[in-house]
């Protein structure tokens, strides 16, 4: 059989971890498989006998859609959080081990827990996984042969096998991506003494780092006594980049209060619109702070010298 995979969201290099395992399955029944990333403004000329559409984020939905209705009397499953929230794989494949060579990746990547013990109203994980559960173990989806992983836990340091999968990192000798973040109100010693021992990176793998979330004012206190632990166990605060959510339930006060915060407490700051909220001020704070522009500028000046001064001083970064 031939099969196609249209992957609509990873035009920026970031696979899909559904095709992958679909793959997998198909490739191991002895079909071929063929992969378009983005989606095309016309379907194929010539037939496939089944076609996977995977969209996740929402905005790419009226063209994934328009692209799903030229397919006619073809096979076609089109699914992912951007069409359908509930819709999954079927047990026989979510826990295959993923065809890493669809996108010649050089680390594995997958989730040892689903779901969250959070129910931020800003995020569809409630609604789509529903409270944490346990999924897998890393070894279902780490491939021997890479040095890298990538864990896509919602929310890792509340998975009921934590301990175990770092264990298994330290064992193995990984490099490690927490790519959705790690939640700061978990942090305790245990944890901070685990996460020492492991080698953590940005999702690229070039440069170390942590990535947490400070989404509202009323966190501080774990923020502040989460960045405590991590230093006392040998973690520094420049180590530990902190997500800044705006344009969702927070004054500007509010959001420079904490960016303030984590600038004095040594952490980075980087500033998140939800829901690309287009307002003028919000995206002015998102690249005074997320093009580093504070580190060297106050926000008051950079408001004042506006654009040119942006443009002129781009250089010196």
């Amino acid at each position: 059989m031939k099969i196609l995979m249209v992957d609509a969201d990873s035009v920026n290099g970031f696979p899909n971890l559904a095709l992958m395992k679909l793959s997998a399955y198909h490739k191991g029944k002895g079909d071929k498989v063929d992969l378009i990333v983005g989606v095309p403004e016309v379907a194929p000329l010539f037939e496939y006998d089944h076609t996977y559409i995977s969209c996740i984020f929402y905005q790419n939905k009226d063209r994934v859609m328009a692209y799903f209705n030229q397919f006619e009397d073809q096979k076609v499953w089109a699914g992912g959080s951007g069409l359908n929230m509930k819709k999954t794989l079927p047990t026989y494949v979510e826990h295959l081990m993923p065809d890493y060579t669809l996108y010649r990746t050089g680390f594995s990547m997958g989730f040892t827990s689903r779901g969250c013990i959070r129910k931020c109203r800003f995020c569809d994980v409630p609604e789509k996984e529903g409270k944490i559960h346990d999924h897998a173990p890393i070894s279902e989806f780490h491939h021997p042969k890479h040095k890298k992983v990538v864990l896509l836990d919602n929310n890792f340091l509340a998975s009921p096998r934590w301990q175990d999968t770092l264990q298994y990192i330290i064992d193995h000798d990984l490099k490690v991506n927490f790519c959705q973040g790690l939640d700061i109100r978990r942090m305790t010693r245990m944890r901070a003494k685990f996460l020492h021992k492991v080698q953590y990176y940005n999702w690229t793998f070039s440069r170390r780092g942590l990535h947490f979330a400070f989404d509202h004012p009323s966190h501080h206190h774990s923020v502040e006594n989460g960045l405590k632990i991590l230093n006392d166990e040998g973690i520094r605060p420049y180590r530990c980049m902190f997500y800044v959510l705006v344009g969702f339930n927070t004054t500007p006060e509010q959001d420079m209060y904490r960016i303030q915060l984590l600038k004095k407490l040594g952490a980075k700051p980087f500033v998140m619109i939800y829901n690309r909220n287009k307002d003028h001020e919000l995206r002015r704070l998102a690249r005074w702070v997320n093009g580093r522009f504070h580190e060297f500028l106050p926000y008051d000046t950079f408001k004042l010298e506006g654009e040119h001064h942006e443009v002129h001083t781009r250089d010196m970064l």
